[in-house]
């Protein structure tokens, strides 16, 4: 016989356990109905003085903590489609979301009037209306969106919502949603493409090499990366960079670290897996080489898996008959993380403008990293340390082009070390993806 816990029960399961179980559970799917986030009143909402500007006043019930659990609750109420659109923790899409109107808002309001000012912002929502041609949102998407949107921000302020507020956020979305809908339609080739995993390499115990061949080529340009959709996370996209040029056969390399915390990294490490199908998007990015004449000499640096899209940019120099110089550094904590040195050491004996040093933050591998392939030599020994010591060691490079590549940690810290010892901060170019 099948007990339900309850009033009836003995005791074992008592009623307010299973209610603070019930109460960390979404149910709206299940349930058959929306469930309406904002129909309780706030008992702390967010203060609007009606001495601050509306724009600023939205701004300050955007950045408010609670707003993006809100409004994603809010926008899974609204209309289930979004359910497959965001991820199920979408706290960092919503965060990064909350920014850009916030820049947005504040921009506007400092421009007082100017009009050049506030067309940098709708340039700006048409350039991520292109990037959301990913997302094949159509007019009730960013209608139900902005109806979410107002509803949070209404709930936040409680009393202090006003028609004042009203008005200003239903102009200022009006604006933004028509210039991400004008984005996408003059965005060119299709918004989403279909690609199968063909072979995954584990060089090390936290990184992999997936190789995947495209249904249709796409063509992206060396340095750029590429929004990419897999099955292990649903509703994340992950900007990757390719490590190999386009070519007609569609064939991608992405090179991943497993990030400890990251939305999608872990899981897409342990389980990919060949005949895998993922989703690739428009590619972004501005990472180049400058070739106009006279040739100014390169210096590459590259962290981690951050070798991918500068790998890209080599083997798409070696098709021309004159390159620059290029040097470049390439890091990672241990010598066995060095996972494509032999990759480079190979290209480099083809391409006698091409240098490579190897840096390590230690000299040992530690014990728990297992069997690692030996490393070929260089040219130049591998050096330790951090990167930016060891590439600020050598001097200035104030007269190279600089191409950086890494994690956010390591593009901070070699842009402050490099521009401190001499390098020209135009100079020195990164992407963020």
């Amino acid at each position: 016989m099948v007990r339900t816990p309850g009033a009836d029960d003995d005791g074992e399961f008592p009623a307010p356990d299973v209610e603070r179980l019930v109460s960390d559970i979404d149910l709206a799917p299940f349930l058959g109905r929306a469930v309406d986030p904002t129909a309780t009143p706030l008992t702390d909402p967010v203060p609007v003085s009606e001495e601050t500007p509306p724009l600023l006043a939205l701004r300050d019930l955007l950045t408010d903590p609670r707003f993006p659990e809100l409004f994603a609750r809010a926008l899974r109420a609204i209309d289930p489609d979004f359910r497959e659109i965001f991820p199920r923790d979408a706290t960092g899409v919503l965060g990064e979301f909350v920014r850009a109107m916030s820049w947005a808002l504040e921009t506007v309001e400092n421009a007082r009037g100017d009009r050049a000012e506030v067309e940098r912002v709708v340039e700006f929502a048409r350039h991520l209306g292109v990037d959301h041609r990913k997302l094949e949102l159509s007019t009730r998407h960013h209608e139900r969106f902005g109806e979410a949107l107002t509803d949070t921000l209404r709930h936040l302020a409680g009393r202090g919502w006003d028609d004042r507020l009203a008005t200003t956020m239903d102009t200022a979305y009006r604006v933004l949603s028509t210039a991400l809908r004008e984005g996408a339609a003059a965005g060119h080739g299709p918004a989403r493409v279909g690609a199968t995993v063909v072979e995954v390499l584990r060089p090390t115990r936290d990184v992999v090499v997936v190789r995947l061949i495209s249904d249709v080529m796409l063509d992206y340009h060396p340095g750029q990366y590429l929004s990419v959709l897999t099955p292990y996370t649903p509703g994340v996209w992950r900007r990757l960079s390719p490590s190999i040029p386009a070519n007609p056969a569609g064939q991608i390399e992405f090179h991943v670290r497993d990030v400890p915390g990251g939305a999608l990294s872990g899981s897409l490490v342990r389980g990919v897996g060949v005949g895998d199908r993922w989703v690739l998007a428009r590619p972004l990015g501005m990472l180049d080489v400058d070739r106009t004449e006279p040739f100014r000499d390169v210096l590459m640096v590259a962290g981690g898996t951050g070798i991918a899209p500068l790998r890209c940019l080599i083997l798409d120099m070696m098709r021309h008959a004159y390159n620059p110089r290029v040097h470049l550094f390439y890091g990672a904590r241990h010598p066995g993380d060095l996972y494509d040195l032999p990759t480079l050491v190979d290209l480099a004996a083809t391409a006698p403008w091409l240098t490579i040093q190897p840096v390590s933050e230690s000299d040992t591998d530690p014990w728990w990293a297992g069997a690692r392939q030996e490393l070929p030599r260089t040219l130049h020994r591998r050096q330790t340390g951090t990167l930016v010591d060891v590439v600020t060691g050598w001097g200035s490079w104030a007269d190279r082009q600089v191409l950086l590549s890494g994690s956010p940690e390591m593009l901070r810290a070699t842009v402050r070390g490099m521009v401190a010892v001499g390098t020209p901060r135009e100079n020195i170019s990164y992407d963020r993806p």
